[in-house]
């Protein structure tokens, strides 16, 4: 099962949106700031400005990215088992089926089915694929890949929004599958 703390996580470092900019912006400034400070290009209280300002604008991203309210335990199963959210929208691992064994260290191909439900297609962004709640992939291809060393693994494929956050609940459906040389 995905836990909230991931999800938060992956959506503030590393997949895009507001935040992720704003971090790589506040880093830019930083950066600036000591490359300013140590060649004396400027004087030392501008380089200061920028170190100062980098650190707030940073705090923000991170306080930006984690303000959506925790999903209770009750509402995270109930959208991993039907993969449906408040629009009727859902998304079904076609194959392979669950509780497959799929070769060890090769591409398994997954394909799957979405059904928009209420929600206009253009709020569907990608595809996110997890493997013990973990997010591996982001692809926006029919069918997706991913490849298992040996060993049982959950395998979750979610479909996500445009900006790559997650629907609340998470249109998700999650399958076993154990990889085996």
């Amino acid at each position: 099962m995905i836990e909230e703390q991931e999800i938060l996580f992956a959506h503030t470092l590393g997949v895009g949106g507001p935040d992720l900019e704003l971090i790589m912006i506040a880093a830019a400034m930083a950066v600036l700031g000591i490359v300013f400070f140590f060649q004396k290009a400027v004087k030392p209280a501008v380089s200061i400005g920028l170190i100062v300002v980098a650190i707030g604008a940073g705090a923000f991203a991170f306080a930006m990215g984690g303000d959506e309210e925790p999903e209770t335990q009750e509402a995270r199963e109930a959208s991993a088992e039907g993969g449906v959210s408040p629009d009727g929208a859902s998304v079904t691992i076609l194959s392979p089926a669950e509780g497959d064994t799929v070769p060890a260290n090769e591409p398994v191909e997954i394909t799957y089915e979405v059904d928009p439900g209420g929600l206009e297609p253009d709020l569907l962004g990608d595809m996110h694929i997890y493997v013990d709640g973990e997010l591996e992939l982001m692809q926006s291809t029919e069918v997706l890949e991913v490849e298992l060393r040996p060993g049982t693994y959950t395998v979750g494929v979610e479909a996500a929004q445009p900006n790559h956050a997650s629907f609340d609940p998470m249109i998700l459906d999650e399958i076993e599958l154990t990889a085996e040389r």
